[in-house]
């Protein structure tokens, strides 16, 4: 199990914080990170070519798009973004948006 308290600045997107949870290192098959998003915040349009990204919103209010696909997110929602798609999230809500993110298989830098 991971004890490490500590958020980490998102390497590519400002206003992201990710902590991870389970790491490479402890499961080969995926990785799972708890995701923050400041209010106003993006991530922007991207793509993991290798990996399925599935999320599980715990807090907050955003807009999610995959693919031509927009969807509302909220506390509860839980959605997917297959390998190769491109997709992005943006913090519409005046609080962090706050959701659960795993990665089948780990991302190559996670």
């Amino acid at each position: 199990m991971n004890s490490t308290n500590d958020w980490k600045p998102h390497p590519r997107f400002a206003g992201v914080f990710l902590k991870p949870l389970i790491t490479r290192e402890m499961n080969p098959g995926l990785t799972l990170n708890l995701v923050r998003v400041a209010p106003g915040g993006v991530l922007a349009t991207h793509t993991h070519e290798s990996s399925t990204e599935t999320f599980y919103i715990l807090r907050g209010r955003g807009v999610c798009c995959i693919g031509e696909a927009e969807f509302i997110l909220e506390p509860g929602v839980c959605g997917c973004a297959p390998s190769g798609i491109p997709h992005s999230v943006r913090n519409t809500g005046a609080e962090e948006l706050e959701a659960l993110a795993i990665f089948n298989p780990p991302l190559d830098n996670g």
